[in-house]
């Protein structure tokens, strides 16, 4: 730190990028550094963006490493480099703010979440949907037993529109489900605050400009007993969509609509304040609450709840859900 401040910065300029330099020029416990790409003119964007004409620019990774003035580290590279660069990061001492997917296959995973265990690295995980208010409040009310037994949780993420570049290649993104999808798998888990124990998976490839299925559905077991249907699509003419039900003994949750027993009077569903905003327009995410929570743990010295840990779960979930529509559609337990 310099001045009480964590230096902080970025490794990658995509469109990602905006909400992890956005949110550190909004923190005033935050002093932006740096920013570095593997394309000269991304990270001219990124600068011209945000007026940042007297930050450093790293022509390399390791320069960004080498940087002692550097706290914390965002990693928003392709999703083939994600676990690899986090174990530089954790070696140099760094604490990582690492986009998702955090890997894309699970011995990638294992050997990450070993390495971050053997450094202390604290990270954060950028697993949004979990910062967004409605999805806090529907965890703790579950969390309160308002729903009672649950029984079902069924969630989808579709956005269709022609991702570019890497995303098209499935041993770079990692598939449909861990390239978008993973949000929601997360949010579920986060939510019913129960692992996912089981899946059965089932894929569609629709037209050539992705090498990979980018439609794929699943069968959910979760540890509490609850049964699920995923689905995730990327293609189709459909804007961002990321639908979250759930049914309990005691009650309904369907997206920001609730039914509750407590409000047997209520006869249909009904809404606690303003309705849930569904957007995937970066500048819409919560990159700042979780920037802040990022830094009130390092603050505390503490690692965040929403670490690479916490991520692993619905991440070997994601992965199995492909093994599994890639093969003969079995059930594949965790």
């Amino acid at each position: 730190m310099r001045n009480g401040k964590f230096g902080c910065a970025l490794w990658g300029c995509g469109w990602v990028a905006s909400g992890h330099i956005a949110a550190y020029l909004k923190n005033p416990a935050c002093e932006f550094i740096g920013l570095g790409s593997r394309r000269a003119e991304s990270v001219q964007a990124k600068i011209a963006e945000f007026g940042l004409y007297d930050t450093t620019v790293y022509s390399s990774f390791e320069d960004l490493l080498n940087d002692q003035r550097v706290d914390i580290v965002s990693i928003c590279t392709p999703n083939d480099l994600h676990a690899g660069e986090a174990m530089l990061a954790a070696k140099a001492g760094k604490q990582i703010f690492l986009e998702k997917p955090v890997a894309i296959a699970p011995e990638e995973l294992d050997e990450l979440t070993a390495t971050l265990a053997e450094y202390k690295t604290k990270t954060v995980v950028g697993l949004l949907m979990r910062f967004n208010p409605v999805n806090q409040m529907k965890r703790r009310l579950i969390a309160e037993g308002e729903l009672g037994k649950i029984m079902l949780c069924n969630v989808d993420y579709w956005f269709g529109r022609e991702r570019g570049s890497w995303m098209r290649e499935g041993k770079r993104s990692g598939g449909a489900f861990i390239l978008g999808g993973c949000h929601s798998v997360d949010i579920a888990r986060y939510i019913l605050d129960s692992d996912i124990v089981a899946v059965r998976g089932d894929a569609l490839q629709i037209g050539d400009w992705y090498d990979y299925p980018p439609v794929e559905t699943a069968q959910i077991k979760f540890a509490n007993g609850a049964l699920g249907v995923f689905s995730c699509s990327l293609a189709g003419h459909v804007p961002f969509t990321a639908n979250v039900h759930i049914v309990g003994e005691k009650g309904t949750m369907l997206n920001d609509r609730y039914s509750l027993q407590r409000f047997r009077e209520q006869k249909d569903f009904f809404t606690f304040g303003a309705p849930q905003k569904q957007s995937g327009d970066i500048y819409d995410h919560p990159f700042p609450a979780l920037v802040s929570h990022f830094v009130e743990c390092l603050q505390a010295d503490r690692d965040s709840e929403h670490n690479v840990a916490s991520a692993v779960n619905p991440h070997k979930a994601c992965f199995a859900i492909t093994r599994s529509a890639a093969g003969t559609g079995e059930w594949i337990e965790l």
